[in-house]
């Protein structure tokens, strides 16, 4: 019952990132001693996601806000936590959104929530978010909402929180979805690396590796569908995937979807964590997934 949750957020999302402008994808940076991943998508002038402070802290909360596109700005503000530590706090954000040498940025102040920083404006802080992806991964809240953006009428019924969100519209296309985890499941996963790292985020780019012949790989984190069905290209594709010490082992894995004109199903991966980057070369086909473990270490 979770992986069709998951599925169907998926799912769901994908149908509304492709469709939206600008905004939607997950943005990272910093201000003020605060270190912030903002991941969002975008419903006509809606955005609709979570902010994750992954540096000092753990605190994770859902996130609500306008974009005025005359203005190129972005009001918004957590709304409540999904995870937090001791002390954490929601933010209300003031962005705006411009581009500097084709990379997108939002640029503003933040404050706190909480009633003396209503008051004292001098508790605000600068920060500068760059868009990393475009990839949008999911929380309940966003499938909520997608769920109703896509349905005006309000049919699908969540009638409590815990609910599932179904609708027997798209079965088809879940059932083709859950497949590709059996898929997955069915084949052997052989280690290429294990990488250590003391960063709160891991930045993954893929490519074709050699000519250029239609292969298409789907990527699981942690037995977790985060990309499907991507074609590999000279292209760059990234995601960016967060680490936490609630979280702190990662297993990445690339299943093959076919093998191209020219076989083997062949990516050249490039990973970004501390200050190092790794180079990988990875060979799948119909039986074997490549997989890379990461584990954070405590840096203190």
């Amino acid at each position: 019952m979770k992986l069709k949750h998951i599925l169907l957020m998926t799912l769901l999302l994908a149908d509304f990132v492709s469709k939206a402008q600008d905004l939607s994808g997950t943005w990272e940076g910093s201000g003020g001693g605060e270190y912030l991943k903002l991941v969002i998508v975008q419903f006509g002038d809606s955005c609709f996601g979570y902010t994750y402070d992954t540096q000092k802290r753990c605190c994770k909360a859902n996130f609500s806000g306008k974009y005025n596109e005359a203005s190129k700005k972005l009001a918004g503000q957590g709304l409540d936590f999904i995870e937090k530590s001791p002390l954490e706090s929601l933010y209300v954000f003031d962005l705006n959104y411009y581009e500097n040498e084709g990379t997108a940025y939002l640029k503003g102040k933040f404050r706190s929530k909480t009633a003396g920083s209503n008051i004292l404006l001098a508790f605000r802080k600068n920060i500068t978010l760059c868009k990393r992806s475009s990839f949008v991964d999911s929380t309940r809240f966003m499938a909520k909402k997608a769920i109703l953006y896509k349905n005006k009428k309000e049919q699908y019924v969540i009638k409590k929180k815990n609910d599932l969100l179904t609708d027997t519209s798209l079965a088809k296309t879940i059932d083709e979805l859950t497949n590709i985890q059996h898929i997955k499941e069915s084949r052997i996963s052989k280690l290429i690396q294990t990488i250590e790292t003391t960063t709160y985020s891991i930045r993954l780019v893929l490519y074709d590796d050699g000519e250029i012949d239609g292969d298409t790989v789907t990527v699981f984190d942690n037995g977790k569908m985060i990309v499907s069905r991507l074609r590999l290209s000279t292209k760059p594709f990234e995601i960016l995937i967060p680490i936490d010490k609630m979280r702190n082992f990662h297993t990445i894995e690339l299943m093959a979807n076919n093998l191209g004109s020219i076989p083997p199903n062949t990516a050249y991966m490039q990973i970004y964590t501390d200050s190092k980057m790794y180079e990988l070369r990875v060979s799948t086909d119909l039986s074997v997934n490549a997989r890379v473990d990461f584990k954070y270490k405590d840096s203190n």
